[in-house]
């Protein structure tokens, strides 16, 4: 099972080939808010997973079982998208970026459904196609901060993955302050008075800015 970021670099591809640019890292990371070092170790990942292949200057590819990966998130976002603007009424924006954060949990079984439904009641972007995840503006992954800056949470990608962490109060809105930075990217936040150490993979899904 890949992760959160793995599946978005696999979109990322997919979207980049599709736009007829070639996939190499610098357009990647561009299309992505996350740190190199980051990006690096799930390019690798997906290279061992076989799901994606180098082809040096010619950029990244998607195996067989890669461009299945990639286009099932990309179908997930399109349908929640559809259904947060059409059923719920949300703006484009909120849509596309809540459609960021669920796409990653929500079951294929349950995307189905709702694309289904969106069907039967006349869902008229059935040929949506998947932009980028927008960023809130000024917001930041949590890792690019330096160590002590005072931050705001902006959000938190894949809230139910993490159900823990809003559980200790890393919500959006939520004052917190970078205390350790570690060789591994792993660091150690105060939030509410309290210090908690975050995995690499934990602190790569929480996005934050200036508090002033």
């Amino acid at each position: 099972m890949q992760t959160s970021l793995e599946e978005d670099i696999l979109e990322t591809i997919l979207l980049i080939q599709q736009n007829g640019d070639v996939p190499t890292q610098e357009r990647i990371l561009s299309h992505l808010s996350q740190p190199e070092a980051s990006i690096s170790t799930a390019l690798e990942q997906c290279m061992h997973l076989d799901l994606i292949i180098s082809g040096g200057s010619s950029g990244y590819h998607l195996t067989p079982a890669g461009r299945r990966a990639a286009e099932m998130i990309s179908r997930k976002h399109a349908v929640l998208e559809c259904f947060l603007k059409e059923t719920l009424g949300l703006e484009a924006e909120a849509a596309s970026r809540e459609a960021c954060l669920l796409e990653h949990d929500i079951s294929e079984e349950t995307i189905n459904a709702l694309d289904s439904f969106m069907q039967s009641k006349g869902g008229r972007c059935r040929e949506h196609h998947r932009r980028p995840c927008p960023t809130p503006p000024a917001s930041r992954p949590l890792l690019s901060f330096p160590e002590g800056e005072p931050l705001i949470v902006t959000f938190v990608s894949c809230p139910g993955r993490h159900r823990r962490l809003i559980d200790l109060g890393v919500i959006e809105g939520e004052p917190i302050i970078i205390r350790r930075k570690l060789h591994n990217e792993a660091v150690v936040i105060s939030v509410k008075g309290c210090d908690i150490a975050l995995s690499p993979e934990v602190a790569s899904e929480i996005h934050a800015r200036r508090s002033r």
